[in-house]
C-alpha cells in the first residue's frame, strides 16, 4: 500500500507551516532520509527527510502552500507497486442495511422553516462543533486554539476569535472559520458597541489586488520574504513607534579591538555593544525594555534572561540569530559565540534553537550603515537598537578640534510600554559604557 507522509510536528506550538521548495518531482525514486522539501514556520527552517525509500506518487501542496500539521504532504510507493493504492471509500453506507437507517426519527419529519408561533428574538446561530465561552467564563490566561496565519486574518478584520466557533481538530479556529465568522457578522444586524480595548488593533480593509500591467514580472510572495512580510506589518500595526538618536564615540572601543588583536581576539565592534546592552538592560529603571507586550491578556511580561537578537543580511532576507544568556556570557565568549552566529545565518545552517526566544534585538548595517535610520521593533518585543557606519569626523574636545571615530545610534521603542525620556536615558546609559570600555574589561575573562 501506498505510504502517505504527513507533515510532523517540528516545533512546540506550530501548528501549519509554509512549504517553500520542493526537492523532488513525482515519479523520483527516493531513499531514506532524501530531502524531500524546505518547509518554513515561524520558528524554525527545515528540510524534511524521507523516512522510508520508494518513489514519488503525488506532491499534494505547492510551492508557497500552508501545510497544518498532520496533512499529507506526498504519496510515496513503497518496493514494487506501480501505482498509488487510493484509499478505500467509507464503507458505512454500503455496510448498514437499510432497515438500520428506519429508526432514526430526526430528519424526515423536521420541516425547514422556523414554526410561526415562535417568538421573535435574537438570531439564533447556527450548531457549531465547539461551544464558544462567554467572557465572563473565560479564565485570565485563556488562549484561542489557531495558527499564527489565522490570528493575522482575525486582527485584519477586526474580529476576536474568542467569539469564532472552531472547526479544526479540537477546536481549533481556521481561517474559513474567521471568514466565515466576518461574512455572518457584516450582514448580522448592529448593535450598540463596546469601548474599545486601548490594544485593539486597527481594523484594515483587506488588500485589493493591482491591475497587471505589461512591464512587469510577477513572482509568489513566499518563504523568508513572505514571513518577514508579515512580521513587520504586524510590528508596525501594533506597536506605536518612536526613534531617538544620538552620537556615540567609538574611540575607545577601536583602540580596545586593536589591543586584543595580539591575545587572538579578532573582533566587530558588535559584542562591545551587546556588552554594553546588558549592562544597561539590568538596570533597575530599564527592565522594562527586556519585555513584550501580551496584547491579548493585555499584560507587561518583563523578561529576566537576556537573550540579544542579532539582525543579520542574508541572500534570502533578513534573520535575527539570537545570543542567548547574552548577560551571562564574557566579551571573550561573546566574540567567539557573535562568529558562530554569523556564519550560520550566512550558510542558513543555524538550527530553530538559534533563531527563536530574542528579548531585545539589535540591528547594523555594518559599513554600509549610513547616518542613521529608524528601525521597526522585533514584535511583541519593545525596543531595537541601530548601528550605523563608524567613520571618522572632527569634534570639539577640551576646547580642541581633533579626530575622533564616531557612530550614530539609533534605538525605536514601542511607545505604548516606553516613556520618551526612558528610552533616551537607556541610549546615554549604553553610550556610556561604550565611551569609557574600561567598565568592560572585568568581563574579560
Amino acid at each position: 500500500m501506498a505510504f502517505e507522509f504527513k507533515l510532523p510536528d517540528i516545533g512546540e506550538g506550530v501548528v501549519e507551516g509554509e512549504l517553500t521548495k520542493w526537492l523532488v518531482q513525482d515519479g523520483q525514486e527516493v531513499q531514506e532520509d532524501t530531502p524531500l522539501f524546505e518547509v518554513l514556520t515561524d520558528k524554525v527552517s527545515a528540510v524534511i527527510p524521507s523516512p522510508r525509500p520508494g518513489k514519488i506518487a503525488k506532491r499534494h501542496f505547492a510551492e508557497g502552500d500552508m501545510v497544518p500539521v498532520g496533512s499529507v504532504v506526498v504519496t510515496i510507493l513503497e518496493a514494487g507497486q506501480t501505482t498509488a493504492t487510493a484509499p478505500a471509500a467509507a464503507p458505512v453506507p454500503a455496510q448498514v442495511p437499510a432497515q438500520a437507517q428506519v429508526p432514526v426519527p430526526a430528519p424526515a419529519p423536521v420541516p425547514a422553516p422556523v414554526p410561526a408561533p415562535a417568538p421573535v428574538a435574537a438570531p439564533v446561530p447556527a450548531p457549531v462543533p465547539v461551544p464558544v465561552p462567554d467572557a465572563a467564563q473565560r479564565d485570565p490566561g485563556e488562549r484561542v486554539r489557531a495558527a499564527p496565519a489565522t490570528r493575522k486574518l482575525a486582527r485584519e478584520l477586526g474580529i476576536d476569535l474568542f467569539e469564532v466557533p472552531g472547526t479544526g481538530d479540537e477546536g481549533r479556529v481556521t481561517q474559513a472559520d474567521v471568514q466565515a465568522w466576518a461574512a455572518r457578522v457584516a450582514g448580522a444586524p448592529s448593535k450598540p458597541a463596546a469601548a474599545p480595548a486601548l490594544t485593539a488593533p486597527i481594523a484594515r480593509p483587506a488588500p485589493q489586488p493591482l491591475p497587471p500591467g505589461q512591464d512587469e514580472t510577477r513572482e509568489k510572495l513566499k518563504g523568508l520574504r513572505k514571513r518577514i512580510h508579515q512580521r513587520m506589518r504586524m510590528a508596525k500595526d501594533n506597536a506605536a513607534h518612536f526613534t531617538y538618536v544620538d552620537e556615540v564615540d567609538f574611540t575607545a572601543v577601536n583602540e580596545l579591538r586593536a589591543a586584543l588583536e595580539p591575545f587572538g581576539l579578532k573582533a566587530t565592534f558588535l559584542p562591545f555593544v551587546i556588552k554594553a546592552v546588558c549592562l544597561a538592560l539590568k538596570k533597575p529603571q530599564f527592565a522594562y525594555l527586556n519585555a513584550s507586550l501580551d496584547d491579548a491578556a493585555g499584560e507587561i511580561v518583563v523578561k529576566h534572561r537576556y537573550h540579544i537578537g542579532v539582525a543579520a543580511a542574508t541572500e534570502a532576507g533578513l534573520v535575527v540569530p539570537v545570543v542567548k544568556d547574552a548577560d551571562r556570557l564574557s566579551l571573550k565568549d561573546l566574540i567567539s559565540e557573535v562568529k558562530r552566529l554569523g556564519e550560520g545565518a550566512r550558510t542558513a545552517s543555524l538550527p530553530g534553537e538559534d533563531m527563536a526566544g530574542s528579548t531585545f534585538t539589535i540591528t547594523s548595517l555594518g559599513k554600509i550603515g549610513g547616518m542613521f535610520a529608524t528601525p521597526i521593533v522585533n514584535y511583541p518585543e519593545v525596543a531595537i537598537l541601530g548601528l550605523h557606519k563608524v567613520e571618522k569626523r572632527p569634534v570639539v574636545v577640551n576646547d580642541q578640534i581633533v579626530i575622533r571615530e564616531r557612530m550614530y545610534m539609533s534605538c525605536s521603542f514601542d511607545h505604548r510600554l516606553i516613556d520618551g525620556h526612558v528610552g533616551a536615558a537607556f541610549v546615554q546609559a549604553v553610550k556610556d559604557y561604550l565611551e569609557n570600555p574600561a567598565l568592560l574589561i572585568a568581563e574579560l575573562v
